[in-house]
């Protein structure tokens, strides 16, 4: 299973983008692919949009839009 992780980090005034892969039963693994600053934080929601359409794969997000 394959999928792209946004975290927003709200102390550290950061967002970042993983890509995370695992099977059914294992350990997810992770590789962060993108960091961005505070001042990315509104075009998010547009961003995720692009990576769902691009690529088809799930995103996950503890930003909500």
């Amino acid at each position: 299973i394959y999928e792209v992780r946004v975290v927003d980090q709200i102390y550290s005034k950061k967002v970042n983008i993983f890509f995370e892969w695992y099977k059914i039963g294992k350990a997810t693994r992770s590789q962060q692919i993108a960091q961005f600053d505070s001042t990315y934080t509104e075009q998010i929601p547009e961003i995720i949009k692009k990576i769902r359409k691009e690529t088809g794969l799930t995103v996950r997000t503890n930003i909500y839009d």
